[in-house]
């Protein structure tokens, strides 16, 4: 199924103002994988509490409420119950809420093929008129766009989250006039202000694996810049200019400016990502240390100093080179940190050649590519791709006490 018919129900339901979204990933003891013959997703109680209040009669036994339920985008209908199996409150053993009578096993949540898969459910109404809508997503891709609007849902951890007539506060990154600051109309905004008014725009993406995350701030990062510089220099082109100098100075600048934000960009972002995972600049890592001949490496691990202290463990650093694009670039990775035998090149280029990837293995680079990115690489290069969130727990435990030496890196995690 599309991304685009799972954007249609989200936005219907949340436009009637009243759905409570409750999101989770089906465990195989939901949809029957563990053979344990249950009739319905196990929903927990205090949930299940919020969403239909009225089950909630300790005095009755077993009680239930009927809900017409749809499941989309197969249109599947049926009556399911809310039940609270609560015999434990009377000597017996058991004390837990599900929702059951989905249709057996043509029902996708019960199908343990579906195990792991992100489920959404709206519920709505009164006591006697309950009604719930559900989708199962299918893809990868509807699972992302999901999460990019109701946030991370980790398998056993459910999220809950009130009615609300959008679901996403914001569609786009394009500021309108009004919402430009003055200031950045009189003096064009530097690219930490464009930055950090983009994280703004969309908080819900620290959400988001560190993967997706990079890909969607600097999307809107890119969004952002392209609506200031219209409202700046719009202007500027419209009251034409007065000499074929004059029309080539504004163009250097436009291109200029539009080069200078670009090369930094992939940096400053992958750096604020770091922090979010609790590396700490000059002290977990450092950008543009200087190492042999003047080289300079985007980002060295875990410190300049740990590199040039000749006891400090070589295996234990690591350098990651940030190339929006590699072309035949790649190769300058090779000589920019010698004592690291095995180099990280992060790139969001759309796959490479089998020979060019060849090369690069042949020489001990390791690619690190957002996993969205995946899918534009060759099937047999995708299995050798190490993403930003692998490479970011690999230094993790790199940077673990048990892992450091007594050198200078011990010196400075002190």
């Amino acid at each position: 199924m599309s991304v685009g018919q799972l954007r249609e129900f989200l936005d219907e339901i949340a436009d009637t103002g009243q759905a409570r979204w409750w999101l989770k990933r089906l465990s195989a003891n939901d949809t029957q994988g563990t053979h344990a013959h249950q009739a319905g997703p196990y929903v927990p109680r205090a949930v299940m509490f919020s969403l239909v209040p009225e089950l909630n009669r300790p005095t009755d036994v077993n009680p239930r409420e009927y809900i017409h339920a749809t499941v989309h985008p197969q249109q599947q209908t049926a009556t399911v119950h809310a039940i609270w199996y609560n015999n434990k409150l009377r000597s017996g053993t058991r004390n837990e809420t599900r929702i059951t009578n989905w249709g057996g096993s043509s029902s996708p949540f019960l199908d343990p093929s579906r195990t792991g898969y992100l489920a959404i459910f709206a519920f709505g109404g009164n006591t006697g008129s309950r009604w719930c809508h559900a989708w199962v997503c299918q893809s990868e891709d509807e699972e992302d766009f999901a999460e990019e609007r109701f946030g991370t849902v980790e398998p056993g951890h459910d999220l809950v989250l009130p009615p609300m007539r959008t679901v996403t506060p914001r569609t786009s990154c394009w500021l309108e006039e009004d919402e430009i600051p003055n200031a950045w109309m009189e003096t064009f905004p530097s690219p930490a202000e464009i930055m950090q008014r983009s994280f703004e725009l969309h908080p819900e993406y620290r959400q988001l694996p560190p993967d997706r995350r990079l890909i969607n701030r600097r999307n809107c990062e890119w969004e952002l810049f392209q609506s200031v510089e219209s409202a700046f220099w719009l202007p500027v082109i419209r009251e034409g200019f007065t000499s074929v100098e004059t029309f080539l100075s504004t163009a250097q600048t436009l291109a200029q400016r539009r080069k200078a934000r670009s090369g930094r960009s992939l940096e400053r972002h992958l750096s604020h990502i770091f922090g979010e995972a609790g590396f700490l600049e000059n002290i977990h890592f450092d950008q543009q240390a200087e190492t042999e001949m003047g080289n300079r490496p985007d980002f060295l691990f875990p410190s300049e100093a740990a590199y040039h202290d000749e006891s400090f463990d070589s295996a234990k650093l690591r350098m990651l080179a940030a190339k929006t694009s590699m072309k035949e670039r790649w190769s300058q990775v090779l000589r920019e940190a010698d004592r690291v035998h095995h180099k990280h090149l992060l790139t969001l280029q759309h796959g490479v050649p089998q020979s060019q990837f060849d090369q690069i293995q042949a020489w001990n680079i390791q690619l690190v590519v957002p996993k969205p990115l995946h899918r534009h690489y060759l099937k047999p290069i995708r299995q050798h791709l190490q993403t930003l969130e692998d490479f970011i727990a690999e230094v993790k435990v790199l940077s673990e006490p048990s892992s450091s030496s007594s050198g200078v890196a011990g010196k400075q995690s002190d």
